[in-house]
């Protein structure tokens, strides 16, 4: 049980409170902390979005009462992107990062199939590390400052800084806690932000961050930039004119600026082009924030989405219509028919030239009855069709060739169930199907070999190789060097053979030391 915990600040990331935790409490294996705060071992941290919240919140919940939407809310990103990200898909993803075993919030919110780029290594403010040092003799991580296009302090106004630590270790189950960066110099002299444009971007990212916005559909987005650059004059009936709107653009923000937070503008269709026109997909905060800025400085946030979410927007199906629509149909509804005598699935009937004709005319003009009279779709019966004991009894017997061909090489690597399935050389993954193949499974469980096993093997291949050179045995800790085992690690069998019947086998024993150099 959870005996103490730290006060969470505003704006501190979750990972950084359960790093302060794990530092207070001195524990230094990150598996044994991972124990204590979810309740297994398995889980992997995120420092921008950590899930398995309920686990957490149920075992802190006398110390800190809080509920785990309130820590998505208060100690992650997430709500940065809430304005873009459909309200659906938004509980779902809460959802996950609370309850589900796997989270796919990184994926669902967005950020996988993004441009940004997020930092690499934490950033911090050094006068805000200094200060956190002197009030607190301790420092912790803002998530404001490790999200894309914040390169600067609200708060004194200075440029971040890199720590050495990186958002995503290369151990997986660490958490770094934020005052262990007085291990690295940090200068009491911060650079001051010489940029206003810097510094209105961290201020409208803060804003998003914390106020709550209604959803805005790319549809809304739309209509809002539509009307906001044919009032400025860089959009007529001709178009939007993009050479104008690209070099106001790069005035405000600096090429290197935008490279680094993965927005650059490269050479043909830009995001800058596609972003201008109808929106079909969400973009990032940044994506608007940018552009919002560049050309249209005189809005504020709050006008902004109090507008566009106000954009009532009507999707009209368009309806084609032709003056000899109604005397053809029954000619092509007749021609339809025959194409189905011929073909038994649809996607047949479009692979010909008249049936892609007839199609495409009839989902024109004839919809409805085109939508009744399609034929059965193309079901895919791969794998319900299976005769999975005859498939078992052919595994089975591959298998067991694998085996009667590798039994006498002693220097093979360890025969785990992987090792045996790579043999196989299938696409399709046995060990998802072991349910259903008996055969295989009392093949795994009979011969798959277990570490004690590969151990004594180690230790037999440097034995039979000294016999078969009519060499004499290596002493003890010699074999064990050789085959890459040390005292802690060799299991009771291959430690018996090394330490105990060795002995018994005069023959091989090592002549005495002052013989071996001769």
């Amino acid at each position: 049980m959870i005996y103490q915990f730290p006060v969470p600040h505003d704006d501190e990331l979750l990972g950084s409170v359960l790093a302060r935790f794990i530092s207070r409490q001195g524990i230094r294996e990150d598996k044994v902390a991972l124990e204590l705060l979810f309740g297994s071992r398995n889980i992997v941290p995120s420092a921008l979005l950590q899930g398995h919240l309920s686990q957490l919140a149920n075992n802190v919940q006398h110390l800190w009462p809080i509920a785990s939407n309130e820590m998505i809310e208060k100690h992650s990103i997430l709500p940065i992107f809430k304005v873009f990200v459909e309200p659906d898909r938004y509980s779902s993803i809460c959802s996950e990062l609370s309850h589900d075993a796997k989270s796919h919030s990184m994926l669902k919110v967005g950020i996988n199939a993004s441009s940004l780029v997020f930092p690499t290594y934490f950033r911090f403010c050094p006068v805000c590390f200094n200060e956190d040092m002197k009030q607190f003799a301790y420092s912790y991580w803002r998530r404001q400052f490790q999200l894309p296009g914040v390169c600067v302090c609200l708060q004194h106004r200075c440029m971040l800084m890199d720590s050495l630590f990186e958002l995503k270790p290369r151990r997986r189950h660490t958490f770094m806690e934020a005052s262990t960066l007085t291990n690295m110099p940090i200068p009491f002299a911060a650079e001051v932000c010489q940029k206003p444009s810097l510094l209105e971007l961290a201020r409208n990212i803060e804003q998003l961050l914390h106020q709550s916005f209604s959803y805005v559909s790319p549809d809304q987005w739309s209509a809002f930039y539509d009307a906001r650059l044919r009032e400025v004059g860089l959009k007529s009936s001709k178009g939007v004119k993009h050479r104008q709107v690209e070099s106001l653009f790069t005035q405000y923000w600096s090429l290197s600026f935008l490279r680094e937070c993965g927005l650059g503008l490269c050479e043909g269709v830009t995001w800058l082009q596609t972003f201008f026109r109808k929106q079909r997909k969400h973009f990032s905060y940044l994506h608007h924030l940018l552009c919002l800025q560049a050309l249209f400085s005189e809005w504020k946030l709050d006008d902004v989405f109090r507008i566009v979410s106000s954009i009532e927007v009507k999707t009209v199906k368009r309806a084609y219509t032709s003056s000899q629509a109604d005397l053809r149909a029954s000619e092509y509804r007749a021609i339809w028919k025959d194409l189905r005598k011929d073909y038994v699935f649809l996607k047949e009937i479009r692979a010909t030239r008249e049936g892609a004709r007839v199609y495409s005319w009839l989902y024109r003009f004839d919809h409805d009855w085109l939508k009744s009279n399609l034929p059965a779709p193309l079901r895919n019966n791969v794998g319900r069709v299976v005769n999975w004991k005859q498939r078992d009894l052919a595994l089975v017997r591959q298998l067991i060739n694998i085996r009667k061909a590798c039994e006498d090489d002693l220097s093979l690597p360890r025969m785990t169930q992987n090792w045996f399935i790579s043999k196989l050389q299938l696409r399709w993954g046995i060990d998802k199907h072991l349910a259903k193949l008996p055969l295989c499974r009392l093949f795994f469980a009979r011969y798959v070999e277990t570490i004690e096993e590969y151990q004594v093997r180690r230790v037999l291949v440097i034995i039979v190789d000294c016999i078969n050179k009519d060499e004499p045995i290596p002493q003890a800790y010699e074999i064990e060097r050789a085959a890459g085992l040390s005292e802690k690690r060799t299991r009771e069998a291959p430690r018996r053979i090394i330490r105990e019947d060795l002995e018994m086998v005069s023959c091989f024993k090592l002549p005495p030391k002052g013989q071996r150099a001769s």
